[in-house]
């Protein structure tokens, strides 16, 4: 497994970090409600250490499902990152309503959810990704936001098992309501070379 060192730890940290804030801002405007950020805590992890961690970090029994929206992202800089944003499916309903107001119809809110969704994941998404895009001086291209609900053992199904990755994780909560989502960003051990190549040199740790 590979390792980090304190300072490289403390530069991820700071890298998502400032990827997040703004991010976190656009977020609370658009649910008419303050957000609170955690301390990001970055790791190199399997995929069984991955499922575990979701799983854990949303308190939900084994199959609880979550709700998902995903995008790829390709850097002229050498590295792909699939950004996730997670809410339990129970939760996601809550976010729904808080964007499109209190009043909307329980059907309405139904029928919008999913395209709510995707434009709450992609405002998010992108903003973290731009950030870190301008922090390298790199171009990000990304896909469309992919919605699903899916458990924690699905997400990433097309990972082989003994795959290993980079997961920088930051919880997003909504106190006032007690709902608390992931920004998890996942990268392959290809990708993560050349990602922290680009940190060493952002931050002047080859000097």
């Amino acid at each position: 497994m590979i390792e980090f060192s304190e300072l490289e730890r403390d530069a991820l940290a700071e890298a998502f970090n400032l990827s997040l804030g703004e991010a976190a801002a656009t977020f609370s405007t658009m649910v008419h409600e303050e957000i609170e950020l955690s301390v990001p805590t970055v790791e190199v992890v399997s995929h069984a250490d991955f499922v575990s961690q979701v799983e854990s970090l949303l308190h939900k029994t084994r199959n609880m499902r979550v709700a998902s929206i995903s995008q790829c992202f390709e850097s002229d800089a050498g590295f792909d990152t699939r950004t996730f944003l997670l809410f339990p499916e129970q939760g996601s309903l809550e976010i729904v309503r808080r964007m499109l107001g209190d009043d909307t119809p329980i059907e309405q809110i139904t029928e919008l959810e999913q395209d709510a969704l995707a434009e709450i994941g992609n405002v998010i998404i992108n903003s973290c990704m731009s950030s870190l895009a301008n922090l390298f001086g790199a171009r990000l291209e990304g896909t469309l936001p992919l919605v699903e609900t899916a458990t924690s053992s699905t997400l990433l199904r097309d990972r082989a098992p003994d795959a290993v990755m980079l997961v920088a994780r930051i919880t997003m909560s909504m106190s006032a309501h007690d709902i608390s989502g992931l920004v998890l960003f996942v990268m392959d051990v290809p990708s993560l070379t050349k990602f922290m190549q680009e940190l060493r040199r952002v931050f002047r740790m080859d000097d």
